[in-house]
């Protein structure tokens, strides 16, 4: 009998131990929900202000994936500091902010952006 009590405790606390990993599983995937949501809240549609505005894959003078023309509005989720497209400059890093070309990642010189970007973006 003591065997017995013994084998339906374990059957008892796997069920406990599958019903707790889901409830945590399963809060973890909601409290993960409003992170996204928070950052498309902050995404910003601006315009591009020149005319072969390179989206680049890194912040600096990388591969070009894409380019924007004048009265494109792309979506920009944040903002990063990198060097040039040209380089080095006497006055330093500028910055860039990230968009997507196809689904994949670039950076856009800050300088070719219109507002409201500029200035209300998060950093990366």
């Amino acid at each position: 009998r003591i065997q017995v009590i013994s084998e339906l405790d374990q059957r008892t606390m796997k069920l406990i131990s599958s019903a707790l990993i889901t409830l945590v599983l399963s809060v973890t995937s909601i409290l993960a929900l409003p992170g996204e949501n928070v950052v498309a809240k902050r995404s910003k549609k601006c315009a591009i202000t020149g005319n072969g505005a390179r989206c680049r894959r890194t912040p600096t003078s990388s591969d070009i994936l894409g380019e924007f023309f004048i009265g494109d509005s792309p979506t920009f989720t944040c903002t990063t500091t990198g060097p040039s497209e040209n380089g080095p400059s006497a006055s330093g890093d500028i910055f860039w902010d990230r968009t997507t070309v196809n689904g994949v990642a670039c950076f856009v010189s800050d300088s070719l952006v219109a507002a409201p970007c500029p200035g209300v973006l998060p950093d990366c």
